[in-house]
């Protein structure tokens, strides 16, 4: 399920790492266009008989709603969403398919790298491992993640309140596997969800560099992290917002320049979040 808007010429790289696994893999592509025009039509249609690959143009700029939607259409039991800059490695899908057959897992999660198989985006665990509420700051983000349809559909896809192009534009990662906990805790269907730092996929880093646009990214992103905990303020929430708070601030202090403003501007954000959510977000769709 590929989410796409305003494509610079990333999405032909994903699809190129998909066409060289297509021989001996067996999955679909629906890749979901939020563009207002017809730009995608040729660059798809160079992948027309390497996979099976469908369409969907939408006519809203929404990440999380255009990956429900494509969900809505999925015909496989496993679903996963891929952002528009990612590429799959050779042994990408081969992994994650090894461990959810061997485990009882509904749900696995890797990690994103660099093209020199270095971490990116998040400060991964080291070591496969089940996690929980607790531990799932350091398994999980949405472009890598492997989920059982039947129970993503269960727990209602994601809130469209979060993620790019919406209310609180990040953290829709989190926020579905916090509500698939809860799921599981209510009506006993426990995603029983394993990490697995060999699971890997590209994604590039976006800061550094440390400029202006770091400083933008920084402030949206953490107003998604802010509402999160405004929606869930469970213990594990607070704990990790507590701490990144208390991080955000020591690296105010220290750093200079660009950097030292992005973790301000990551305070700020967190803060107006969670604040925008206690105002309007509880008005809004999705549980």
């Amino acid at each position: 399920m590929v989410a796409t808007l305003e494509d610079a010429g990333e999405l032909p790289r994903l699809l190129d790492s998909l066409r060289s696994l297509a021989p001996d893999s067996s999955f679909e592509v629906i890749v979901v266009d939020q563009n207002p025009d017809a730009r995608l039509l040729p660059v798809l249609a160079n992948y027309a008989g390497d996979f099976p690959l469908r369409h969907l143009q939408v006519t809203f700029q929404n990440a999380s709603r255009a990956r429900n939607e494509g969900a809505a259409r999925a015909r496989g039991r496993w679903l996963s969403f891929p952002d528009d800059d990612c590429r799959y490695f050779p042994d990408t899908l081969l992994r994650a398919r090894s461990l959810l057959l061997e485990s009882s897992a509904r749900l696995v999660t890797g990690r994103t790298v660099d093209e020199e198989r270095r971490a990116t985006v998040l400060r991964w665990g080291k070591a496969r491992r089940e996690f929980g509420p607790w531990s799932m700051f350091m398994c999980l983000t949405e472009a890598v993640l492997f989920v059982e349809r039947e129970l993503f559909e269960r727990a209602g896809g994601f809130d469209e309140r979060f993620g790019p192009g919406a209310l609180f534009p990040a953290a829709e990662g989190i926020e579905l596997m916090n509500r698939l906990f809860a799921l599981g805790r209510r009506e006993g269907c426990d995603p029983q969800p394993c990490f697995d730092p060999a699971i890997q996929l590209y994604h590039p880093d976006k800061v550094p560099p440390w400029d202006a646009r770091a400083v933008r990214r920084f402030f949206a992103y953490a107003q998604g992290d802010g509402a999160l905990v405004a929606k869930n303020p469970q213990p594990h929430m607070l704990f990790w917002v507590c701490r990144t708070l208390a991080s955000a601030s020591l690296q105010t202090l220290f750093f200079r320049g660009w950097a030292s403003v992005a973790f301000a501007a990551r305070i700020a954000g967190l803060l107006k979040g969670a604040g925008r959510y206690v105002l309007h977000g509880r008005s809004t769709t999705n549980s």
